[in-house]
C-alpha cells in the first residue's frame, strides 16, 4: 500500500511589524491558528519583533491571551546550527570503553565528542586527539602510562588477588618479568610463573597482571609477602592484555588542546569566521557558562534560514531584524506593496482593506473553515482598533460584513461597546514616555529627498492635551535628530468622539497643512473628523511638500 512521501517539517514564525499594534498582534496570532489547521506538515508560531505599549498589552488582557512572544531577531546564530549529542564521553572512561563507541558509529564516526566530569562539561574530544595519543604511544620505548586499578580490572576483566597501596599508577608497561631489574617502575604483564612473580615481586613493581589464567593461582604466597603493589589476574591472553592495558588509560589523557568557546547567541558569520581560524574539529558552544552543544565543519556547510510569513507589513525596513536573510514564505497585508525579493514564487494576499484581520477573517472563509471563540475575538479586535470601531475613512464594507460574522462566533453581542471597551483601556498620554509613545505606531515616508516619520496614538479623551502637549513636541525634536528625519509629526487621535490633534515638529513645510492652528499654540493642530493617518494626514503631508 502506497504510504505517501514523509515531507521534513518546520518551523514557521509569523510576524507583524517591530512597531506591534492591535491589528499586527492580532493579525499573527490568528494567521498561525489557521496555517496550523490547514497545513499539517509545518509548524506555525505567532511572534512579535518589537515591544508593545502598556495600552496595548492591556487591550490584550480583555482578550484574556498573552500577545505573541517576542523575538527580537532571527539573523542566524550558533543555536540554529549547533549539534547536541546523546553520547556523553566521561573523563573517567577507559579508552577501551571509547574505542567500542566510536566503533558502533561505523561509517558515520563523529569529528568530535564532549567528555565530562560526571555531569559537568569538561572538553571536547576530536579524532585528532586520539591519533596524536595513539602515535606518540608509538614513538618512544617503554612511555609511561597514567593507570587506575578500576579501569584495568573493566577491560581485562580482572580479579584482584592483592589490593596495592596506590590505585592510581602512573608507569610503563612491560611484557614478560625478564628486565624487571630494568624497570622497576613498570606494570608487568605475563603468563602466570611462580619463579617470575616471585622477580617481579622482589622487584616491587606497581601492579603485577597474570594474563591467561582460566582458574586460581593456588603456589603464590600471598599473606607473609613485603610486596606492597597489586596483582591481578585476567583470562585475557598476553598479547590482548598489553593492548587493552594501554587503553586503559583514562579518556582525559587523549583530550588536546581547546579551541574558542562559542555562544548560542553568537552570529552565524561570525562563529564561521572563529570556527575556520580555530583549525578544530569542533568548537564547544554555551548558553552562559552552560555547554550546550558543539558545531563542526558541517554546521557550516550551509547558512541556515529562518522560514517567516509577514503580517500587517511588508517592507523589510518595518519587519524583523534579520528578515534580509529569512525566507519569507507569504505576505498578508493591506497598505503598499514594497516587499523583499525572494529566491521563489511566494503567496501574497494584500488588499486595500481597513484591518489585516479582515483579510484573515476571509482567508478562514475561504478555506470553509469557522475560527473558534478565542480566533475570533482576536480578530474581531484587530478589526475595530484597526478601523477605530469601523468609523476610519480606510474601513471598506468588507472590514463591517467581516466584523458583523465574527460577532457571534466571539460572543460579543455589540461592537460598540466591546470596542468602546477596548480603547477604555487606552491610558492617558500625560502619564506615559512620549518617546515610547511615538515611536510605538511609527511610520517613516520619503518624498524626494525629505524623510518623514509619523507616529499615531489613540486616546480616550484629548481633554487633556493641555498637559502633556509641550514635552511631547520636545520629544518630536529629540526623535527628528536621533533618527536623521526631516520631519516628525504624532498624530493623537480620540477613538471615542473621532477627532484628532497633530504635533508637529518644526519644518518649513507645516504652514502648509490643511489643518488649522490650535489654540494651544504654535505646532499643534486641530485635525477634526481625520482618523486615519494613511489616507487624511499622510497625502496632506506630501502635498505640503510639493
Amino acid at each position: 500500500m502506497y504510504k505517501g512521501i514523509k515531507l521534513q517539517a518546520m518551523e514557521v514564525y509569523i510576524t507583524g511589524h517591530k512597531n506591534p499594534d492591535m491589528d499586527s498582534l492580532c493579525a499573527a496570532y490568528a494567521y498561525a491558528n489557521l496555517k496550523n489547521l490547514t497545513d499539517r506538515v509545518n509548524h506555525y508560531t505567532a511572534i512579535r519583533c518589537g515591544h508593545i505599549s502598556d495600552s496595548v498589552d492591556a487591550q490584550f488582557s480583555i482578550l484574556e491571551i498573552d500577545a505573541p512572544k517576542y523575538i527580537r531577531d532571527i539573523t542566524p546564530r550558533v543555536s540554529d546550527v549547533m549539534r547536541t549529542d546523546d553520547v556523553h564521553i566521561q573523563a573517567n572512561m577507559p579508552i577501551f570503553d571509547l574505542m567500542s563507541i566510536i566503533r558502533k558509529y561505523k561509517d558515520d564516526r563523529p569529528a568530535v565528542l564532549p567528555v565530562f566530569e560526571d555531569e559537568k562539561f569538561k572538553a571536547l574530544l576530536s579524532i585528532d586527539d586520539i591519533a596524536s595519543w595513539f602515535l606518540n604511544d608509538n614513538m618512544g620505548q617503554y612511555p609511561k602510562y597514567e593507570l587506575s586499578l578500576d579501569n584495568i580490572c573493566k577491560v581485562l576483566k580482572c580479579k584482584v588477588l592483592k589490593q596495592g597501596k596506590e590505585t592510581h599508577i602512573s608507569a610503563p608497561i612491560l611484557s614478560g618479568a625478564a628486565h624487571v631489574d630494568e624497570h622497576p617502575d613498570a606494570v608487568i604483564v605475563m603468563p602466570y610463573g611462580r619463579r617470575y612473580a616471585e622477580l617481579a615481586m622482589k622487584a616491587n613493581v606497581p601492579a603485577i597482571i597474570f594474563t591467561d589464567v582460566k582458574g586460581e593461582i593456588k603456589d603464590l604466597e600471598l599473606e607473609n609477602t613485603t610486596y606492597q603493589g597489586s596483582i591481578l589476574i585476567s583470562e585475557v591472553e598476553t598479547t590482548e592484555a598489553v593492548r587493552r592495558l594501554r587503553m586503559s588509560c583514562r579518556v582525559s589523557e587523549l583530550i588536546g588542546k581547546q579551541g574558542e568557546k562559542l555562544q548560542i547567541t553568537d552570529l552565524f558569520d561570525d562563529a564561521k569566521e572563529s570556527f575556520t581560524s580555530s583549525k578544530k574539529r569542533g568548537l564547544a558552544v554555551f548558553d552562559g557558562t552552560n555547554y550546550v552543544g558543539l558545531v563542526t565543519n558541517d554546521s557550516f556547510m550551509e547558512k541556515p534560514r529562518q522560514s517567516i510569513i509577514l503580517v500587517d507589513h511588508n517592507e523589510p525596513d518595518q519587519s524583523i531584524k534579520g528578515i534580509e536573510s529569512a525566507n519569507v514564505r507569504e505576505i498578508i497585508d493591506h497598505h503598499r506593496l514594497d516587499a523583499p525579493k525572494t529566491d521563489l514564487p511566494i503567496f501574497i494576499d494584500a488588499e486595500p482593506l481597513g484591518s489585516t484581520c479582515t483579510i484573515i477573517y476571509q482567508l478562514f472563509v475561504r478555506n470553509n473553515l469557522v475560527p473558534d471563540l478565542i480566533t475570533s475575538k482576536v480578530l474581531l479586535a484587530g478589526i475595530l482598533a484597526d478601523t477605530i470601531i469601523l468609523r476610519s475613512p480606510t474601513t471598506t464594507g468588507l472590514d463591517v460584513l467581516s466584523a458583523e460574522k465574527l460577532a457571534p462566533l466571539a460572543g460579543i453581542v455589540s461592537l460598540q461597546e466591546f470596542g468602546s471597551k477596548m480603547f477604555a483601556k487606552v491610558q492617558s498620554l500625560s502619564s506615559r514616555d512620549p518617546k515610547s509613545v511615538i515611536a510605538g505606531d511609527f511610520k517613516v515616508y520619503k518624498q524626494g529627498a525629505v524623510s518623514i516619520g509619523i507616529g499615531q496614538c489613540e486616546v480616550s479623551t484629548l481633554s487633556d492635551i493641555g498637559e502633556y502637549y509641550a514635552k511631547y513636541l520636545t520629544a518630536l525634536e529629540e526623535v527628528k535628530a536621533t533618527e536623521g528625519l526631516d520631519w516628525v509629526l504624532l498624530m493623537i487621535t480620540d477613538v471615542l468622539k473621532g477627532r484628532s490633534i497633530l504635533l508637529s515638529s518644526a519644518n518649513k513645510h507645516e504652514k502648509k497643512l490643511s489643518y488649522e492652528k490650535s489654540e494651544l499654540g504654535e505646532h499643534v493642530y486641530d485635525m477634526k473628523d481625520a482618523l486615519s493617518r494613511k489616507k487624511q494626514l499622510l497625502p496632506d503631508v506630501l502635498n505640503a511638500l510639493l
